[in-house]
């Protein structure tokens, strides 16, 4: 029996895939476009460490890419450390980690406060997601937490992540982005070293079982004769793309590492000072930052660097900075949301992020689909 596949896309996804299937015998050869592996977790040279051109952490819930780490001999360097998040809205930065934080903010009444904490509380608890894809993050969310709660607290985010499709999103997608953090205990994981690593480490075991990648190489995959899986763009999703400015300053602009951004005339949905998790030693004693948003991926970020300069009136500028654009970043999951198939015709699969529901796209579920399509393919 012939067990040549080809794979279309050096993701995480495919990469994870590809490995899997190695283990079973199969002649795996990636195919990549572009000039690196890793797909949205890819990665760049900085000082002496890579870093994702992306902002990238785990959770503790995160269990699939948290077990892939263990595999591939990574966990000396898997390191957790305290969540510090914060909120900027109305010309202000507010911590915003929890309860005490949510009741000291000033810019809602305390009924607001009451409902936004108790719909929380639900939607960690529910574990019925179902329930949810029928109806709208909008209704659910304005019907519960209330319009100043939603106003102030959801809409902001949905606006920023979905664009001009923000009203259509299922509220499933917003049940499962608070219920699978639930349990995190208020920390985020990361490689010391960058996640780059995970995706060396899978290319290195995919070549020691006989496949190959190559890089700068694209495949026709609908005319291909061989047994082939897709992990590039699904045809009947629709994808929003991303921008992500990365940056570094000798300056401290923020005691918090994740701030959300709620402001609807801001360029950016979120800033992140990087080295408020990872030691900045790593990066040449400089701090690192991400600055990101959803939407056009050609879009300018002429402006991104002068907003900032509003929330920080101190900050001098950059030192460095690098753009990256990413075409399909995000897959925009109305209501009754259909889950794409695996496999698409005779000896043809796909797998891509747009398969993830309700949960967000991310590392650990995209370790999740890899497993999955490795499992449903058969020559």
């Amino acid at each position: 029996m012939n067990k040549n596949i080809a794979i279309v896309g050096a993701g995480l996804t495919g990469l994870v895939a590809g490995y899997r299937l190695s283990q079973k015998g199969y002649k795996v050869t990636i195919y990549e476009k572009n000039d690196d592996i890793g797909g949205l977790m890819g990665s760049f040279k900085i000082g002496d460490t890579t870093l994702e051109k992306a902002y990238h952490h785990i959770f503790k819930t995160d269990k699939y890419i948290i077990g892939l780490i263990e595999e591939l001999g990574l966990s000396d360097k898997l390191k957790w450390h305290e969540e510090k998040t914060a909120l900027y809205y109305d010309g202000q930065i507010y911590p915003f980690m929890g309860a005490i934080d949510l009741l000291k903010f000033k810019q809602l009444d305390l009924i607001s406060k009451i409902r936004l904490g108790l719909v929380k509380i639900w939607l960690e608890k529910d574990n019925n997601w179902e329930k949810y894809n029928g109806v709208t993050a909008v209704e659910w969310m304005k019907k519960y937490c209330g319009e100043k709660g939603y106003g102030v607290i959801w809409e902001p985010l949905l606006r920023g992540k979905f664009h001009e499709y923000y009203d259509k999103i299922s509220m499933a997608w917003l049940w499962a982005r608070i219920h699978t953090r639930a349990n995190s205990d208020g920390y985020l994981g990361y490689l010391d070293g960058g996640f780059q690593q995970i995706a060396d480490k899978l290319a290195e075991r995919i070549k020691k079982n006989g496949g190959k990648i190559l890089l700068n190489t694209e495949k026709r995959v609908w005319a291909s004769q061989t047994p082939t899986l897709h992990t590039g763009p699904l045809k009947e999703a629709a994808y929003l793309g991303a921008v992500c400015v990365v940056f570094t300053s000798k300056q401290s602009l923020s005691p918090y590492y994740w701030h959300n951004i709620n402001d609807s005339k801001s360029p950016i949905l979120c800033f992140i000072q990087h080295t408020n998790l990872v030691d900045k030693k790593q990066y040449g004693d400089k701090h690192v930052y991400y600055m990101g948003t959803y939407g056009d991926s050609e879009q300018s970020v002429d402006n991104w660097f002068d907003y900032l300069k509003k929330i920080y009136p101190n900050f001098i500028g950059p030192e460095e900075k690098w753009v990256f654009r990413f075409k399909n970043a995000q897959h925009i999951v109305t209501t009754n949301y259909k889950v794409p198939k695996y496999k698409i015709g005779k000896n043809l699969y796909q797998a891509n992020f747009a398969q993830i529901f309700p949960e967000d796209r991310g590392m650990n579920f995209a370790v999740r689909e890899g497993e999955k399509v490795a499992g449903v393919v058969k020559i």
